[in-house]
């Protein structure tokens, strides 16, 4: 787990200096070491900041291979390098370390690009191929690790976080409006763009290939989920062994590491089965630190008797951090520093500061991310599913749809805190067609547009055009398009905070459920098992259903880690809100209504994100652009 950068330039030598400087603006991704390469004519760096995790003492980067016709930087973690080394030796490879880094070198050079295909791990690297004058890199299949690049077909600017890339000097921060929609609608960005004029990033599941001669970049494609319908349906059983199998050999892979390691536990089904199943994997020789964080504003913000629960049935040393008001106060600002950009919900305070704890103890830790996304676990998709099963009991009044919807009536209660979101969605279209219907399940901006002032809603940005490119990719059920959506959008957002957040206290992050091989097993599940009677994350429910305690794969109050910040805005923080919304340069970048803010400010909701999304903006915009 590191920090990379490098430039490729066809008109001048890199400046030595300003390398310097670009990876001292990272350097909270690898305080364990760094280290710099050099081509001999000057028009190339690649550099490394390097957080050491697998065989400290000979992962040094940028590395070269023996013949010194590859240089290599690399962050991240391959899971299966001891079975590549194996393969790769036996080939007749020169591998002396147990480095992972070592054995992606000659993976690649074995390989060629076809090397991606074999790699079980979250990555984002660049190799410097001398022979063919190229620049290979490429990303994780589902964007664990990120990537940037400015690229003017003169200077090939890289690096794992924007304002690297800034340090640069080439480019200006700048806000990009498209971009600055397209978060307001759905709090994460569905393409390559990013939130800065002329950064893009690197698409989870792509790589590319740099002419240095000619400065002619190709990206391409080399990983999708692909939903396919089988020829024979296997038995829910089959399934279920089969998940079984794959998440414990994840699990296994990812325990791999020479550093201390613990387990994240939220007191969610996905949480507590990772760190049930790390504790086993671990035995009684050594016990499994756990960390959880809660708030003291009530039961609404602290799911902590479930997580002890799980810790007490694990035997696992609990860690648990009350997070204050106070700490909000402390750490935003750094926060938005390593985010780059602005970024889903509140929680990625809460992430932070969990994040800090488990610092203080392990160098990685474990976590569930990934589960909502592939056996389907949020409620929106318990709503797209029975307005789906409603609609098709009218228009075909089929015994089989019938069955459906009389199976799923016990799981409504948990849609009892959605009742206005359903109204809306019911009122704009109940029935619609599926894009339709998931894009307002999505859109978070419409019910806010009244912020914002005349001038910037004038753009011609096609919101739901972005959107249905992507959800309708497949022709497949309602529930795999919202679930393919999700895992190409929704879930990269979340591994963005999972990645900045953990970084930044100099701590790996790993997430089992996130192997490509139950992403791809899970692809072809057929819709109706995954979501049996209506039910969320049926098979996990099944899977570890003596693993993990039964009050946990029956809750139905789960909240995803809410964190009272709304409520702290309109008390103790109410005048740092204030006085931050209603300063002079807030209300001249043209962005909103003075007078619609304030009743933002003052509004009810425990949960509404638009206020944190409001001063998440304007404190990104005083951090980058001011």
């Amino acid at each position: 787990m590191c920090g990379i950068i490098g430039w490729k330039s066809n008109t001048q030598r890199v400046n030595e200096n300003i390398i310097r400087k670009m990876a001292d603006a990272i350097a909270h991704r690898g305080p364990d070491g760094e280290g710099f390469y050099y081509s001999n004519d000057g028009s190339l760096c690649l550099a490394h900041k390097r957080l050491a995790i697998i065989d400290p003492e000979n992962g040094h980067q940028p590395m070269k291979s023996l013949d010194e016709e590859l240089v290599i930087t690399f962050n991240g973690a391959i899971y299966n390098f001891l079975e590549l080394r194996r393969e790769l030796v036996s080939l007749g490879h020169p591998i002396k370390s147990y480095s992972d880094t070592e054995v992606l070198i000659y993976a690649y050079k074995q390989w060629g690009e076809k090397c991606l295909d074999r790699l079980n791990g979250m990555f984002s690297f660049v190799i410097h191929d001398k022979r063919k004058k190229i620049l290979f890199g490429a990303r994780d299949r589902l964007g664990e690790k990120p990537f940037y690049y400015f690229y003017n077909k003169k200077e090939f600017i890289f690096a794992s976080e924007i304002k690297a890339i800034l340090a640069s000097g080439v480019v200006k921060a700048s806000l990009n409006n498209e971009s600055l929609h397209e978060y307001l609608t759905f709090q994460y960005y569905l393409d390559n763009n990013t939130l800065f004029e002329n950064i893009i990033k690197l698409k989870p599941g792509h790589c590319f290939v740099l002419d240095e001669v000619s400065m002619n970049l190709e990206v391409k494609e080399y990983w999708d989920v692909v939903y396919t319908k089988t020829v024979e349906e296997y038995t829910e059983d089959y399934y279920i062994d089969k998940l079984r199998h794959l998440i414990d050999d994840s699990i296994a892979l990812r325990m791999r590491a020479d550093v201390p390691l613990g387990s994240h536990l939220s007191g969610g089904i996905d949480s507590s089965a990772v760190a049930a199943l790390n504790a086993l994997h671990l035995g009684d020789s050594l016990k499994l630190e756990t960390f959880t964080g809660k708030f003291a504003e009530g039961l609404d913000y602290d799911e902590t008797k479930y997580a002890i629960e799980v810790a007490e049935k694990i035997k696992s040393n609990y860690n648990e951090i009350v997070i204050k008001d106070s700490d909000f106060l402390d750490s935003i600002e750094d926060i938005i520093w390593y985010m780059d950009e602005p970024q889903a919900g509140p929680g990625v305070f809460s992430q932070y500061m969990v994040a800090k704890s488990a610092s203080q103890k392990v160098k990685v830790v474990l976590g569930g991310q990934g589960g909502d996304e592939t056996f389907l676990g949020y409620t929106r998709y318990l709503i797209a599913y029975y307005e789906k099963m409603l609609k098709r009991n009218i228009e075909e009044s089929g015994e089989y749809y019938q069955n459906i919807l009389n199976a799923m009536t016990p799981n409504l209660f948990q849609m009892n805190g959605y009742q206005p979101m359903m109204q809306d969605l019911f009122a704009k279209g109940l029935f619609d067609e599926d894009a339709r219907r998931y894009f307002r399940l999505s859109d978070r901006f419409s019910s806010n547009e009244s912020i914002f002032s005349k001038e910037f809603l004038n753009t011609n940005y096609d919101s739901f055009g972005k959107f249905n490119k992507i959800f309708s990719k497949y022709d497949t059920s309602i529930a795999n398009k919202m679930s393919y959506f999700d895992t190409k959008t929704f879930l990269p957002s979340l591994l963005h905070v999972e990645d900045r957040t953990s970084m930044a206290n100099a701590l790996e992050s790993r997430v089992p459920l996130l192997d490509h091989r139950i992403i791809e097993f899970a692809a072809t599940i057929p819709a109706h098992i995954k979501f049996k009677d209506g039910i969320n994350k049926y098979l996990p429910k099944k899977i570890f259903k003596n693993t993990i305690p039964d009050s946990i794969l029956d809750r139905k109050d789960k909240k995803g880690f809410p964190t009272p910040t709304n409520l702290w805005f309109k008390t103790s923080l109410n005048e740092w809100v204030k006085d931050l919304l209603s300063d002079k340069r807030t209300l001249e970048r043209g962005l909103y209504e003075k007078d619609e803010l304030l009743k933002l400010i003052n509004g009810s909701s425990k949960f509404n994100r638009s206020l944190w999304g409001v001063i998440n903006i304007e404190l990104w915009h005083r951090r980058f652009i001011d």
